[in-house]
């Protein structure tokens, strides 16, 4: 809702400056400065997202999933640092959405492709099949991105898997399997890997949000592993730790949204995360 003025008007929602064009020298609408924190987070996490698909193409495929877990860093702070600031937006979630879009759905699917093809495997209709898979799950991030666009969230839970947290979980175990030097038969699994998570993201399957509890117990075990991201993430190191704590709050999360009937979800007293995807 714009507000007018003698200079011009403001939105409440989004806290943006609408200068009047009728005076003699028109001025671009800028936000206010807090803006531009959340923001900022959000414009790296895209250009991660971006750069993780040229590491891709050019064959350096570590660097590429690294940069998709830099991006999940980002995607939390950005939220965060709107909430503390109180500088949420429509345009913030808007443009986060796109972040999204391309971080956790265009690069984990470059990767996929990219590292197959590498292999010398994927000819013919073998790749033309892996393309379409590659898209597949792309596709069901954006779509996921605008169902959530348009519906109201629920404070306490996600409704169907996170992006972020299937893209997290595609680098990270990536990086597990280089790591380690796996089974190279493993690699074959994952477009298979991708069409599960495509189909979570579009699920309707309820997993509880990280935020903080009445347990306090709890609170410092969920502190310390989201610290330990953090720390973990940026020196590129333990990315088996980081795969462990993905498919841990997957697995977990999930298993108790399904034995958790929605109307007996406790409602906590933190405001809910500023731009959950």
């Amino acid at each position: 809702m714009w507000y007018g003025s003698a200079k011009g008007e403001i939105d409440l929602a989004s806290g943006w400056h609408r200068i009047d064009t009728s005076l003699p020298h028109r001025t671009i609408a800028m936000p206010p400065l807090k803006f531009f924190v959340p923001n900022g987070f959000t414009a790296l996490s895209l250009m991660l997202g971006l750069a993780s698909v040229l590491m891709s193409s050019e064959g350096n495929f570590e660097l590429a999933a690294w940069m998709i877990l830099w991006g999940t860093l980002l995607d939390k702070a950005d939220g965060s640092a709107a909430r503390l600031l109180k500088a949420t937006s429509q345009f913030g979630m808007e443009f986060d959405s796109f972040a999204d879009f391309t971080a956790f759905g265009i690069a984990p699917a470059a990767l996929v492709y990219f590292r197959l093809a590498a292999t010398g495997d994927y000819v013919g209709f073998n790749k033309v099949a892996l393309m379409v898979v590659c898209g597949i799950y792309a596709v069901a991030l954006a779509m996921r991105l605008a169902r959530f666009n348009i519906t109201e969230g629920s404070p306490t839970h996600f409704s169907g898997i996170p992006g972020t947290l299937m893209g997290a979980i595609v680098a990270s175990g990536y990086l597990t399997w280089s790591a380690h030097d796996l089974d190279p038969a493993l690699l074959d699994y994952s477009p298979a890997y991708l069409l599960i998570f495509a189909a979570l993201m579009l699920s309707s399957l309820r997993l509880p949000k990280l935020k903080a509890r009445k347990n306090k117990l709890f609170n410092i075990f969920q502190f310390a592993n989201v610290a330990a991201a953090y720390v973990f993430g940026p020196m590129m190191i333990f990315p088996q730790y980081l795969f462990g704590l993905a498919v841990t709050y997957l697995t977990v999360g999930v298993a108790s949204g399904l034995l958790t009937p929605p109307t007996a979800l406790p409602a906590e007293d933190e405001e809910p995360e500023q731009l959950p995807t």
